[in-house]
């Protein structure tokens, strides 16, 4: 038996857990992140009944067990059943972190997410085999790091059912349930030096399909104390960068609300001054400037940037 939300991930970690193989403890982020997807899921789910196009929605059959074949199962989130008289239509919630969330909302899930587009479409045809007339679903995504300054971001994607993806999908996942009921080792099809998602905390198998695999290293200084330090470093500048995308999008506002004219915020005076600027094209300079005008003209200087990445 496979999993629909299993669908789409690697075959070879599906074929591992299958035969009751162990991996190394999941990481405590990805617990962690389970547990946050569990948390959000209702108000996420509440969010989209009332938000969707053609809301509100009633939420039913939450949970609902679905078999998109015999060997595959699964759980929808919720169910919507529409106020205006639609159709009803499958809703499934996803908690992402805000660089998934923008990949989500600027490429379409397909593209970002190729595994949740793949669970979307088994759980429809499951539905369908069930005898639900529900050929369309929302896959509605929360930025869980959405700025502390405003209400949380979601952003939806309307997918119709796919029965010739579905098709394919279901004859490749038909060959994996097949070596796991013969007990056919799956060869592994990624490596970690080419696919991040190989390496532990992401993948708990790294070492079953590539023993002895260590990421190249270089001789450093053990200075696990400053751990913490780096890691709110990390989180410091992932708020920085989330809070400069918040100031561009408040800023384009205040542009459109603005215009030519000042306006009176409150207390606040808001107006656009125009100021002049300078700059000096060096791509240009080297191609029109002879040589020992530009060595004159141009200063050149180096200096140390911070770089922070896995070790592991």
């Amino acid at each position: 038996m496979i999993r629909i939300s299993q669908a789409g991930a690697c075959p070879r970690r599906i074929w591992l857990e299958a035969q009751g193989i162990e991996g190394l403890p999941q990481a405590e982020s990805t617990l962690r992140a389970f547990e946050e997807g569990h948390l959000h899921e209702p108000s996420i789910l509440a969010w989209a009944a009332n938000n969707l196009p053609n809301a509100p929605y009633t939420l039913s059959n939450q949970q609902l067990e679905v078999k998109a074949t015999d060997f595959l199962v699964g759980h929808v989130d919720a169910i919507g059943l529409s106020s205006m008289g639609n159709k009803p239509v499958l809703l499934e919630a996803k908690c992402l972190k805000r660089r998934a969330f923008q990949e989500f909302r600027q490429n379409g899930v397909k593209e970002s997410h190729p595994q949740y587009y793949t669970q979307v479409q088994l759980y429809l045809h499951g539905l369908k085999r069930a005898g639900w007339d529900i050929g369309r679903a929302y896959l509605v995504a929360r930025n869980k790091e959405t700025p502390p300054t405003q209400w949380w971001e979601h952003h939806y994607e309307y997918i119709p059912y796919n029965p010739e993806f579905v098709c394919s999908k279901i004859q490749e996942l038909e060959k994996l349930a097949e070596a796991i009921e013969q007990k056919k080792e799956v060869p592994p099809p990624y490596h970690p030096d080419r696919d991040w998602q190989c390496r532990y905390p992401w993948c708990v198998y790294t070492q079953h399909c590539w023993p002895g695999w260590k990421k190249q290293s270089y001789e450093v200084q053990d200075r696990s104390d400053l751990a913490t330090v780096v890691e709110m470093y990390q989180e410091v500048c992932e708020e920085i960068k989330a809070l400069e995308e918040l100031k561009e999008e408040l800023k384009a506002k205040l542009q459109e609300e603005a215009g030519e004219t000042p306006i009176q915020a409150g207390r606040w005076l808001v107006q656009w001054i125009e100021r002049r600027q300078e700059r000096f094209d060096t791509k240009l300079a080297r191609k029109e400037l002879p040589a020992e005008v530009l060595a004159k003209l141009l200063k050149v200087s180096t200096y140390k940037v911070l770089e922070i990445k896995e070790a592991v």
